[in-house]
């Protein structure tokens, strides 16, 4: 027991990261966390005063506390995403979830969670209800546990305590730890069109321009989800297998925003970004006339 206790707490221990070559502290977030905005957050861990860090600069990187930080987080701000704007206390769990934000950038990871707790507490309809989870034990002698409503229970084995929220199930094999909560997955980044650009495009017959859409690639992702939204006219929500998307557009002003998908789970969606779609100037034309032969 004593061992295993030993190799789950090696496991969750903090690790370490190098900085490459022209790396910047935004690159390495991405490379290490699989998120631009971590940046923040190593600032915060390594004392660093600035953005700039020498390459061969060895930085700390988050623990556990990090994982189970950003899972309470994203159960708050749906919560605050989709409360009516005039329910109460909505106001005071939006104020929660920013104090949760700000301690998450800061790395203070255990504040995060607790403010974020506390905000979901305040808007979640199950947070009145009884706790309610099942167990379930098969032949091999592994636990399931899945927390059903009410407040997160906690599963406890060989020495290590793993939160399972409402909703969520976690499978606990027999003489092993809990496994440790799943890192969600990085916020993709847009980089194509930049931010309010205006594209100058050659029309089709049809009147649709081919625009391209792309942004980085998030680890672990199987797919990404951008929602496209003209400033006239419906959201379109359209999905791609690659880090880019090409589709054809009217002339038009838009907003869009791209999410990381995996199997059971997505990301964050990105900060939104506008372009404007125009038609392209026709070309002259250019006419030569041959002079004639004749007299």
């Amino acid at each position: 027991m004593k061992s295993s206790l030993l190799l789950a707490l090696l496991t969750l221990a903090p690790t370490e990261v190098v900085v490459r070559d022209g790396e910047s502290l935004a690159q390495v977030a991405q490379r290490a966390l699989g998120d631009r905005g971590g940046a923040s957050e190593l600032k915060a861990l390594n004392g660093l005063k600035d953005d700039t860090v020498a390459p061969g600069t060895k930085l700390k990187l988050p623990g556990a506390d990090r994982s189970r930080a950003q899972s309470v987080l994203e159960t708050a701000r749906n919560a605050v995403k989709h409360a009516d704007a005039k329910m109460a206390r909505r106001e005071e769990a939006a104020a929660k979830l920013k104090e949760a934000e700000t301690h998450f950038q800061n790395a203070r990871y255990q504040d995060a969670a607790k403010a974020a707790d506390g905000a979901w507490k305040l808007l979640s309809e199950s947070a009145a209800q009884p706790t309610a989870f099942t167990v379930a034990v098969d032949d091999t002698g592994a636990t399931t546990v899945k927390s059903v409503s009410g407040q997160p229970v906690r599963v406890e084995a060989e020495g290590v305590t793993r939160p399972v929220l409402v909703g969520e199930s976690v499978r606990v094999e027999k003489g092993q730890p809990p496994p440790a909560p799943r890192a969600p997955l990085g916020v993709p980044h847009p980089t194509q069109p930049a931010d309010r650009l205006k594209l100058s495009v050659q029309f089709a017959k049809s009147g649709l321009g081919p625009i391209t859409l792309a942004w980085q690639a998030v680890e672990g992702a199987e797919g990404y989800e951008v929602e496209l939204m003209p400033q006239q006219g419906e959201k379109r929500v359209l999905t791609a297998n690659a880090t880019q998307l090409k589709v054809a557009l009217p002339a038009g002003t838009y907003r869009w925003s791209v999410r990381a998908l995996a199997r059971d789970h997505r990301s964050e969606a990105s900060t939104e970004q506008g372009f404007e779609v125009a038609e392209a100037p026709a070309k002259p034309i250019n006419l030569q006339v041959q002079p004639s032969k004749w007299k």
